[in-house]
């Protein structure tokens, strides 16, 4: 057996203030065998091993592990659960317990359970399973309307920017310049098809997932899309005749 688990072995009996004689007794073994553990010269088995960490009330891993080990182990997990926020000119990327990326692409989300929802420009698939078909093929650039609401957006970002100094996630509201835009062309088209409900779906799950650190469940909101398009289209239909 490892010297250096030997020793671990030699130092928690003595932390807890039990002699060779008593920790065989709790164990039900020799003292014998106790005292070869100690010196290096047999290893418990893995009943032992469960029975000793449970008596000392320590993981397995502390049992057995040297500290360079449990420290480089350590480090691999939190690499592993590092959260982090990539915001750049491929998109924005999150990646916590889930990872969410939007770029040019489409919508990318992927649950820590496996789960995948994708959006882009050939709907909405789950799963692998596709639930809609395009659903911005009708959402056109209106630019009939007076006022400049791209404009005073931006010019309002800018100003929450200058005071607070914090661009995120304050950018989010950028979202409502395409939301403005298709909510006009609805309006004068008359056609509920038309609103860029997709866009008002990744706008609040943006923001409850940066404000609120929480992408799951609320991922289940992309779902509602498929439906609110079925029943535009039903809305749309009936207005036309």
């Amino acid at each position: 057996m490892n010297i250096e688990i030997a020793n671990k072995l030699l130092k928690l009996r003595k932390e807890h203030g039990l002699s060779q004689e008593q920790l065989a007794s709790k164990l039900g073994i020799s003292r014998q065998a106790v005292s070869k553990w100690e010196r290096a010269e047999a290893s418990p088995d893995t009943d032992n091993l469960i029975e000793l960490a449970k008596l000392y009330n320590v993981s397995l891993d502390d049992l057995l592990l040297n500290e360079q080990v449990k420290k480089d182990k350590e480090k691999e997990e939190r690499e592993e659960k590092e959260e982090y926020v990539h915001i750049g000119f491929d998109g924005i990327h999150v990646k916590d317990e889930d990872e969410v990326h939007v770029s040019w692409n489409g919508i990318h989300i992927k649950e820590n359970e496996g789960h995948k929802v994708d959006i882009g420009k050939e709907g909405v698939i789950i799963d692998g399973k596709r639930y809609d078909k395009e659903y911005w093929e009708d959402i056109s650039h209106n630019k009939e309307y007076d006022f400049p609401f791209a404009s005073f957006i931006f010019f309002l970002y800018l100003i929450y920017l200058f005071y607070t100094g914090n661009w995120h996630p304050g950018w989010i509201i950028l979202l409502t310049i395409p939301l403005f835009d298709s909510l006009i062309t609805a309006i004068r088209k008359k056609r509920f098809s038309k609103f860029a409900y997709p866009i008002l779906v990744v706008l609040i799950f943006l923001w409850v997932g940066f404000t609120k650190y929480i992408w799951h469940p609320v991922w289940i909101i992309f779902l509602t899309i498929p439906c609110y398009y079925m029943l535009a289209e039903y809305l749309d239909h009936k207005m036309k005749k």
